[in-house]
């Protein structure tokens, strides 16, 4: 089993739907939460100076939805057929829109 780490600030945000589905799928991982004070430093070492970040045995990814759809695709998540798969990605991506029009 691969061994994951998720990095991000000391809040919920962009990070918790990922926190939520590693708990759901049962997969274990390491919840790393800077200080802010830290970001500064932290940035060049981070894809494209952006969080939240996951580390899949020790290769780094950023972008939360895609993070999410490869751990729904982990844990069994991501639709039983390619039409179930889109409507879940259709769902997503109406929630992603709609937080963004805040």
């Amino acid at each position: 089993m691969p061994s994951y780490k998720l990095t991000y600030f000391p809040i919920t945000a962009l990070a918790e739907p990922i926190r939520f589905l590693f708990s759901y799928a049962g997969i274990e991982f390491v919840d790393e939460r800077f200080d802010r004070e830290d970001w500064p430093k932290l940035k060049p070492t981070m894809p494209f100076g952006k969080v939240p970040v996951i580390e899949v045995d020790g290769k780094k990814i950023d972008q939360s939805v895609a993070i999410c759809r490869y751990l729904a695709k982990q844990g069994g998540l991501a639709g039983k057929n390619d039409w179930e798969a889109l409507e879940i990605d259709s769902t997503v991506d109406t929630i992603h829109d709609l937080r963004q029009s805040k």
